[in-house]
């Protein structure tokens, strides 16, 4: 079958090209190229992490969001670390602690989704059996493969100011220090041997018995000995009682394409009102990075900036007024408030944390729009299982009464918007990108380059950016100085990145199909990119 992937690791866009070609439709590639993003680019995504797709369905014209969301263990509570919070970092808004507890070990971990949310996919959409789709991830891990430079990079990042050093995380279990490091105690390199035969027989299970025996079968029962010996906060109860969530994404009219996003606590709602407001203003009829035109979108992020803190939640726990942030009136409100360069108040910027997206199209009209992340993982490896888990309690707020406080069985709020675009009714861009809070503000530019600004995929994804959650706006070093200064004439607060291509800003992974014609577009701001296109 014809078709397109686009995503931040090359095996992992092979592998779904593979299956396109061999019969199977998106959703089949999607699930083979998803599993081998977590094999290869172990420190972003894995069996223990979580995420959310949006899918249309070429044989129904219908849209369908699963959240894989993480979930707050039942061990937890709202106040348990409420009066041990040293403060924050300056940027990720991370809580400090002493002893790191919410960014590395056990106590980081929150209930995973990924193993149920790709389950879900393939008993809903798929036409392949697991096991073929599953192969080429069983294979690489059990045969192995050289580090990629981009996998190397993760590991030997310098550490933010507050962050654990990236040695420190990947070292702090026995199982993950066997697994990631050298026999000289380093982290592997660039070019270093990796095999990993614990997942390949985990994946192999997976494979044969079905999902259900990560939550409640043999495989439960080894996390589960394991997270109890641990002092882990996700109990039997909870993994045996976990499942997706599927529901309609959210959806809005972007100047008469339809744009469909993730549900909350997804970013959707986030990314959404930014298209929304953005409608509001000729925006063809600007230069694009001209002092209005950015001015416009700067200003348009920073509001929506105030839809997060104030609203970003759980649904099932707090009300979240989704048709008044999403209605043309709300965004109305606020282009009247840009039109008067009236910004909101100082609001503290969380940057983005380790994830990986995957879009794919097939020929009948299928797409399916995939982010899945292990937050900025926990460096956690279970004996003899071989896979990452998730920190996703690290971006939580461990203040009560918060919108992103803990609570038990609560998910936690995310940027992710993997996002699927219809063009006169029919399926059109598939778009969405890792990149932790900046996730909303890089897809709503990446879509408004293209249909306001002609842009092919790779010019729209790769164009320079702004990103804001209140204020300040942060510009990359493209936007030229000149521009800069004239936002600050205009009373914007702007911080000028030192990065042509900043990597602190999300990468985006855009698939279109325009007149039959399969195009796409892997983000350069991170060392990792592919397009692959089934003919």
């Amino acid at each position: 079958m014809k078709g397109i992937v686009v995503a931040p690791q090359p095996a992992a866009v092979e592998t779904g090209v593979e299956v396109l070609e061999a019969g199977g439709n998106a959703f089949d590639a999607a699930i083979a190229a998803g599993f081998m993003q977590m094999v290869t680019d172990p420190f972003m995504c894995g069996l223990g992490g979580w995420g959310a797709a949006t899918v249309y369905r070429a044989d129904t014209g219908a849209f369908e969001h699963i959240g894989f969301w993480p979930r707050i263990g039942s061990r937890m509570r709202p106040d348990i670390w409420v009066d041990d919070v040293e403060g924050y970092t300056d940027i990720w808004r991370f809580a400090l602690f002493s002893d790191r507890r919410n960014m590395i070990g056990y106590r980081s971990i929150m209930t995973p989704g990924t193993v149920a949310g790709f389950d879900e996919l393939h008993r809903r959409h798929a036409t392949l059996p697991l096991v073929d789709l599953l192969g080429a991830s069983i294979e690489a891990s059990r045969e192995g493969f050289p580090i990629p430079e981009y996998v190397a990079s993760r590991g030997h990042q310098p550490s933010l100011p507050g962050m654990p050093d990236p040695w420190e995380k990947y070292a702090s279990t026995p199982a993950a220090r066997a697994l990631f490091h050298g026999p000289d105690g380093r982290l592997k390199r660039t070019g270093d041997p990796y095999a990993n035969p614990d997942q390949a027989r985990t994946l192999e299970r997976l494979a044969s018995v079905g999902a259900r025996d990560f939550y409640e079968g043999g495989l439960a029962e080894v996390i589960v000995a394991d997270f109890e010996a641990n002092d882990a906060f996700v109990t039997r109860e909870d993994l045996a009682g976990y499942r997706p969530v599927v529901e309609r994404p959210l959806i809005v009219d972007y100047r008469g394409y339809e744009v469909a996003s993730s549900a909350a606590p997804g970013g959707g709602i986030l990314m959404l009102q930014v298209l929304n407001i953005l409608e509001q203003f000729d925006l063809p009829a600007m230069d694009h990075g001209s002092p209005e035109h950015a001015y416009t979108v700067g200003a348009a992020l920073a509001w929506v900036g105030v839809t997060r803190g104030n609203h970003h939640t759980d649904p099932a726990f707090h009300p979240v007024p989704i048709d008044e942030l999403l209605s043309k009136e709300h965004a109305a409100e606020l282009a009247e408030r840009i039109r008067r360069r009236h910004l909101p108040d100082r609001r503290a910027l969380n940057l983005p944390g380790y994830t990986t997206h995957l879009s794919v199209m097939d020929s009948t009209g299928n797409c399916v729009s995939i982010t899945h992340t292990l937050t900025t993982c926990s460096g956690v490896v279970v004996p003899g299982t071989g896979f990452t888990w998730n920190d996703g309690v690290s971006l939580m707020d461990p203040v009560p009464g918060r919108p992103n406080s803990y609570e038990p069985g609560k998910a936690r709020a995310s940027a992710i918007s993997p996002t699927v675009i219809l063009r006169d009714g029919a399926p059109w861009m598939t778009v969405g990108a890792p990149g932790g809070w900046s996730i909303s503000s890089a897809v709503s530019q990446a879509i408004s380059n293209v249909i306001d600004f002609g842009m092919s995929p790779y010019e729209a994804v790769g164009a320079p950016r702004l990103h804001s959650e209140g204020t300040p706006v942060y510009a990359e070093l493209r936007i030229p100085r000149r521009t800069v200064a004239e936002l600050r004439s205009m009373g914007m607060e702007v911080v000028h990145s030192n990065h042509n291509y900043d990597p602190a800003f999300a990468s985006v992974q855009m698939a279109i199909r325009d007149d039959g014609v399969f195009k796409g577009g892997a983000d350069p701001r991170r060392l990792s990119g592919a397009v692959g296109i089934a003919r």
